[in-house]
């Protein structure tokens, strides 16, 4: 998957997606929302093979077969295998065979609730780890020098998007920027 392409066309559609709110707060929470339910769209057009199912915040259609919506991090895409009971009343079941990509999300700005998304990644085997975040006004660097430690840490491929926090979508010229970890540095993605 180029989660470049996926981020950048989630962002687009999201920031066109006709939302309301009672309040900035509440505008802000509706075009969160938004992102997240088109990047979920996103990462289901891409992974649309039958062996692989998308399991997020907003699923559907994956609770019968694996007693779940959602796994440990907010999308999760997973490659899948059959399997059949033993038995007299031998009966077929799907089981995720393997964690493919894990996308946690955190647009408050918060450097220590992203090292708690970054645990949550940390904490599976999967082979491509994203952080979405919310971009600093200032402090980039060191945001993405903090996130470096625990990010080289774990298991898989790393990578961080920075997005305009919903609340500026009205103000800004900005777009996401994605970076991959290499050796513990930061490199940026075009």
């Amino acid at each position: 998957m180029d989660i470049g392409r996926v981020v950048h066309r989630s962002y687009s559609r999201a920031i066109k997606a006709m939302v309301m709110g009672t309040s900035a707060q509440a505008l802000a929470r509706a075009r969160e929302r938004a992102f997240v339910k088109c990047l979920i769209a996103e990462v289901g057009a891409v992974f649309s093979d039958v062996d692989i199912r998308v399991f997020s915040t907003y699923g559907r259609g994956n609770a019968r077969d694996f007693g779940t919506e959602k796994l440990a991090s907010d999308i999760a895409v997973a490659r899948i295998d059959k399997g059949c009971a033993g038995g007299r009343d031998a009966a077929p079941f799907r089981y995720i065979a393997r964690i493919l990509w894990q996308i946690e999300i955190d647009f408050s700005r918060d450097w220590r609730r992203s090292v708690f998304a970054i645990n949550r990644l940390n904490g599976s085997s999967a082979e491509n780890k994203v952080l979405l975040a919310a971009q600093m006004s200032r402090g980039a660097d060191d945001y993405l020098r903090t996130l470096s430690v625990p990010f080289a840490a774990g298991s898989g491929a790393a990578a961080i998007a920075l997005i305009p926090h919903p609340a500026e979508w009205e103000t800004t010229e900005s777009a996401p920027v994605l970076w991959r970890l290499d050796d513990g540095d930061w490199i940026e993605l075009t």
